[in-house]
């Protein structure tokens, strides 16, 4: 006989099987059945009637009176079905004991049949109902390990600002010009985040443009010292905001301190009419411990390409800065300078070697004698 081939579509298909349904699905399952027969029995009823759940299961209940998480698409679709047509305070806890349902599936001897609530129902049915029957409210049962609810996730909204920017965060920078350059990006893209932005449309999103303009860069170093003189003079600059005198402790009391129109601390005096520039007149105010003052000094001590104390604080001084101490910051920074030290350093000397022992040797004169016996040879060339 000839072998048949039979079609691919009856071939047995190979698929997995499904997983059973877990206990809490059944339950409530068993929860969505008993709403489907109560709403079935008030549309055959001509009259209003008030109905009360009972359930054995705290994981239902839980689900049932659930205000706060989520649950996956399963328990989601009948714990909506549940609550379209009853609410949460019609359903109370019943125990295990004084369940009738239990009674149909668990066995019970005969003669104990009478005094099992599968014919009269549980005594507290006869009672009449209190007020504080409808408060009780269930909670979840162990909502981290339930696979039937979904995970909390948490989100942060973070409002930063010019005034408030952390002044620790510089402390990873080892210059000047990368601090600068690093805040006026940040500047630069929370621009392009604006609704009314004007820059370049090509400029989106989180990005690094290689050109910066000068005013986002004097922009950049502004908030950057603002930054430092609020961590370090907070005190003085609340009371000059306020219209107050400086506490009598105040290192910069005699620099006689004001606040300009951008928001900084500069030097005051006497000098308002000389005719020269701000800066000139009224440098700004850093403390010569903060990071931001190293890196200044840094970067001028580079600018002058390495040069002495005094050409340092000189170049420091004509940028505009005023730094409360910056004779020992400078000393500071030149001293741990890497370049300066070998600059700077000590001109090695090499060590001489031992005298040879010809030479330690007490002989009397003439002992060694050397003559030169090689005369000159007269070389001729034909």
């Amino acid at each position: 006989m000839e072998a048949v081939k039979l079609p691919s579509s009856w071939e047995k298909p190979k698929l997995a099987p499904q997983p059973e349904a877990s206990i809490p699905r059944l339950e409530l399952c068993t929860a969505v059945l008993a709403v489907e027969l109560a709403d079935l029995v008030h549309q055959e009823l001509d009259m209003e009637v008030d109905t009360t759940f009972y359930t054995d299961s705290k994981v239902v209940l839980g689900y049932i009176h659930n205000e706060v998480r989520h649950f996956y698409v399963y328990v989601a679709n009948r714990v909506q079905r549940i609550r379209r047509t009853s609410k949460p305070q019609q359903w109370h806890y019943v125990p295990t004991d004084l369940n009738p349902a239990d009674c149909g599936t668990r066995s019970v001897p005969a003669i104990r049949l009478h005094d099992a609530p599968w014919l009269n129902g549980p005594a507290f049915l006869s009672r009449p109902s209190t007020p504080d029957d409808g408060n009780q409210t269930y909670h979840l049962i162990d909502p981290d390990q339930d696979t039937e609810i979904r995970q909390v996730v948490s989100t942060f909204t973070t409002h930063t600002s010019s005034s408030c920017l952390n002044s620790e965060r510089f402390e990873r920078f080892s210059s000047w010009i990368a601090v600068t350059r690093a805040v006026a990006h940040l500047i630069h893209i929370a621009r392009t985040f604006n609704k009314r932005n004007t820059i370049n449309k090509a400029c989106n999103g989180w990005h690094c443009c290689r050109t910066l303009t000068v005013e986002v860069l004097n922009q950049a170093k502004n908030i950057v010292v603002k930054a430092a003189q609020r961590y370090d003079y907070a005190t003085e600059i609340n009371c000059l905001e306020e219209s107050k005198k400086l506490p009598s402790d105040s290192a910069i009391k005699t620099l006689d301190p004001f606040i300009d129109e951008q928001g900084l601390h500069r030097v005051g005096g006497r000098t308002r009419r000389a005719g020269l520039s701000q800066e000139e007149m009224h440098p700004i105010i850093i403390s010569g411990k903060h990071h931001v003052a190293t890196l200044l000094v840094r970067h001028h001590h580079q600018s002058i390409h390495h040069q002495g104390r005094h050409l340092t604080e000189g170049a420091v001084r004509a940028a505009g800065f005023w730094i409360v101490g910056g004779k020992r910051c400078v000393s500071r920074v030149i001293h741990f300078c890497v370049r300066c030290k070998r600059l700077r350093g000590s001109v090695q000397v090499q060590k001489l070697s031992n005298l040879p022992e010809d030479r330690m040797d007490f002989s009397p004169p003439f002992t060694n004698v050397s003559m030169d016996v090689f005369g000159p040879w007269p070389v001729t060339s034909r």
